[in-house]
């Protein structure tokens, strides 16, 4: 199954893209994009008026890129779509072996960064679009929602090492 291979890497990195660079639907006051008032974000200050050294000039394009108005990586609509399908790649990755490798543990890294991802795109659409008064366990809601760049790194991780070395145990 070479396809769910590719897919899977594709959609780990994506998926690794919008949740390390994308805007944070969850945050209250971030319900809309940072620039929709027409401010980018290379011109970000901090409270204190100085800008912010510890971002890379790399980070900052990449982001605006990301967040900029009206680009698919911001709508709602793209977000779950990229989360059903990676989590979906994430079960056939455990499911299924590329051949002639080990089952299940073979891909194990590459199916888990799949399934977190699934679930903290799931979870930040669904409070964002969620009326209803039911609250989220906070376990939950740390790991996926508070932690959400640290599971978009591990997506992107998993899915470069994936490519890279296509037959290593738990790759």
């Amino acid at each position: 199954m070479l396809q769910i291979y590719f897919l899977s890497i594709l959609l780990n990195l994506v998926a690794g893209l919008i949740l390390v660079y994308g805007t944070d639907f969850t945050a209250k006051d971030s319900l809309l994009p940072e620039n929709s008032e027409g401010k980018g974000f290379e011109e970000s200050e901090d409270e204190d008026g100085t800008e912010d050294e510890n971002d890379s000039v790399f980070d900052r394009k990449l982001q605006t890129a990301i967040n900029a108005r009206g680009t698919f990586f911001d709508d709602g609509t793209f977000r779950l779509v990229v989360a059903i399908l990676a989590g979906l790649t994430g079960i056939f990755k455990l499911l299924s072996a590329v051949q002639n490798d080990v089952p299940v543990i073979g891909d194990l890294f590459p199916a888990l960064a799949g399934l977190a991802a699934c679930c903290a795109l799931l979870m930040e659409f669904y409070t964002r679009k969620s009326n209803a008064g039911l609250k989220l366990p906070e376990a939950l809601t740390g790991i996926f929602i508070g932690g959400r760049k640290y599971i978009g790194i591990f997506c992107i991780i998993a899915g470069v090492l994936h490519f890279i070395f296509p037959r290593v145990l738990f790759l």
